[in-house]
């Protein structure tokens, strides 16, 4: 069973800036490992296989970023700060780039990541 939990990597400047996604996450059943520096991320995504990449650092086509998650088999969101709050992108699905998805306020993201962490089955995060 716990290797078909959901991978999340978490890339923050701090770990307590992501606790509270890091819980959301945990209570569904996920994973969830976190990475303030790029060497981190290397290491990490050498390491183990993610399905879902959250990150507060944008992941754009010409960023060090998109390069790494392109060549993983996961999705990837970022997010981008808007006043006194912040938009969530999607950069990545499934391994291919994909700048024409909306952008997610924070409680549309919300449930589109609980949408997210349903659809990866057992069944689809072993395979």
């Amino acid at each position: 069973m716990e290797e078909s939990r959901v991978n999340v990597l978490l890339i923050s400047d701090s770990e307590q800036a992501c606790r509270h996604l890091a819980r959301r996450l945990e209570k569904r059943g996920c994973r969830c490992w976190f990475a303030s520096r790029i060497e981190d991320v290397h290491l990490l995504l050498d390491q183990r296989r993610f399905h879902l990449v959250l990150s507060s650092r944008p992941v754009t086509q010409k960023s060090g970023l998109m390069e790494l998650f392109s060549r993983a088999a996961c999705s990837v969101f970022y997010s981008y700060p808007v006043e006194d709050s912040c938009l969530w992108l999607q950069a990545v699905r499934r391994g291919q780039a994909c700048f024409d998805a909306p952008a997610l306020r924070p409680s549309e993201f919300a449930r589109a990541l609980d949408q997210i962490v349903g659809q990866l089955s057992p069944a689809t995060v072993d395979g």
